[in-house]
């Protein structure tokens, strides 16, 4: 079965231009946790980018209300934009946190947690360009999306430990609260990454 006719190739297309913005914004994030300066100026590129992200979905939304021939159920894509704009604002929110709260240059946890989920995005992106032949690259996108899935095991189990490891050490109330906070976002965004990676798995094994 072909995937994508010439109608939805610009569906195709939006898909993996927002999936790239999203890698963007991951790569803002990681610049963040490892040069703790200009957080100011980061977090203006990282809105920015935001204004592009809703400017695409939006595009993608016409088509998709205005398309008859799709690349797969409506639903599909409505649910893959929805949690691709979702990862991008747990992002943003990490990186605000982080100047709202003033909690102070990022440990080696949050640089690891950052890491694992900037990898899953990765992932995900690659997922998003093999799919314009998924027929013939529905085993990598299946493997993409496995990896994906180990991916948010691991980041549970480093947030888990990091606040355990947060009650034991600190012992200002603020800074919990903080940092706390700040792991659950990065969480979070590990999660609706892992949402996008079984949208994916679900639309391979229906589609090819």
């Amino acid at each position: 079965m072909r995937f994508f006719g010439r109608q939805d190739k610009e569906l195709y297309l939006l898909l993996n231009e927002s999936a790239r913005v999203v890698l963007r914004g991951g790569e803002i994030l990681q610049e963040v946790v490892y040069d703790y300066q200009d957080l100011e100026l980061k977090l203006a590129k990282l809105t920015a980018l935001e204004h592009e992200g809703d400017r695409i979905i939006e595009e993608l939304v016409r088509r998709l209300n205005a398309s008859f021939i799709l690349p797969f159920d409506r639903e599909d894509a409505f649910a893959l934009v929805q949690s691709l704009a979702v990862v991008l604002d747990y992002i943003t929110g990490i990186i605000d946190r982080m100047i709202l709260y003033k909690a102070g240059e990022p440990d080696n946890r949050v640089k690891e947690m950052v890491e694992v989920l900037l990898e899953a995005i990765k992932l995900q992106e690659k997922a998003f360009n093999l799919l314009n032949k998924v027929e013939q690259n529905k085993n990598e996108i299946i493997a993409c999306c496995e990896e994906i899935t180990y991916l948010e095991r691991k980041q549970d189990n480093l947030y888990r430990n990091g606040l355990a490891i947060l009650f034991e050490n600190e012992n200002d109330p603020m800074q919990i609260i903080k940092w706390r906070e700040i792991y659950e976002h990065i969480e979070m965004a590990q999660d609706y990454v892992q949402e996008v990676a079984e949208l994916l798995s679900g639309i391979v094994v229906k589609y090819s």
